[in-house]
């Protein structure tokens, strides 16, 4: 059994994820930005990923002292808010989370995997790593440069024992919606007619899959043997990137407004 380093373990996709891991039997290690306890099974560390010095202590830390098999980089949020009205903080604390706090865990991740001579190594962008969204703005950017990130990464370590993969959920059933939301006002047309309805519509799971759905074909993912990049789950995830594929911009462009703007019709 593989002992596997989990970002983000204490809810949503990082939750169900450990937990499917430890039915597996595998050894876990998960991150929180809080101390956890009450899951003997799962090995502790406290990892702010906004924050560089969290991020550089726990590259230095000793959760590398063991031999680690594999690594999901999960952990991270999402800033849901108008592109005219998100604060130049809010936006630079999306990009130390998303991106910078990430790809640190990644090179730590990276020169732990080339002393051992193998590795898996996997990253959440999820769909919008692929395209963009209305009020999603910041948050696919940063996973846009993940996809590029990895992507790069795979090609670098093709000749070697590590495999890099990304995994690009559909809309899931977490405190994503929630969490880091920026609103121009309680008078905006932008709150009125689409994020409230959008955040609506994701905390009542009418567009979420709910994480223990992901978790089994994430780990399964993972443990591919096969040198794959992306892998898809959830609902509307393959169907969304293949829509993106074969329609031109202009269709595409016009089903994601009647989508995700469709509250506007409705308020």
């Amino acid at each position: 059994m593989a002992r596997v380093l989990v970002t983000g373990g204490s809810a949503g996709i990082g939750q169900a994820v450990a937990e499917q891991l430890i039915k597996q039997g595998h050894e876990v290690i998960c991150t929180s930005r809080s101390v956890q306890s009450g899951q003997s099974s799962v090995e502790w560390f406290t990892l702010d990923l906004s924050d560089p010095e969290s991020v550089n202590a726990f590259c230095q830390g000793p959760v590398w002292d063991k031999p680690i098999d594999a690594v999901f980089n999960n952990a991270g949020f999402g800033l849901i808010a108008p592109i005219e009205s998100a604060s130049d903080e809010a936006i630079r604390q999306q990009f130390e989370a998303n991106y910078f706090g990430t790809m640190a865990i990644t090179r730590r991740a990276m020169e732990h995997f080339r002393q051992r001579g193998r590795g898996r190594l996997m990253v959440n962008t999820s769909i919008g790593g692929r395209m963009a969204f209305p009020y999603f703005g910041y948050y696919n950017a940063t996973k846009h440069a993940l996809e590029a990130s990895y992507e790069a990464l795979w090609y670098e370590c093709r000749d070697s024992d590590i495999q890099i993969k990304i995994i690009e959920p559909g809309f899931t059933q977490t405190n994503f919606a929630t969490h880091g939301m920026q609103m121009s006002g309680e008078t905006s047309p932008y709150h009125v007619n689409g994020l409230s309805w959008l955040a609506q519509s994701m905390r009542e799971g009418t567009t979420a899959t709910p994480p223990t759905e992901i978790a089994p074909v994430i780990v399964n993912a993972l443990f591919d043997t096969k040198h794959t990049l992306r892998y898809h789950a959830g609902k509307h995830s393959g169907s969304l990137l293949l829509l993106r594929k074969l329609l031109p911009d202009s269709w595409f462009q016009a089903l994601i407004s009647r989508a995700v703007l469709r509250g506007q019709e409705s308020t």
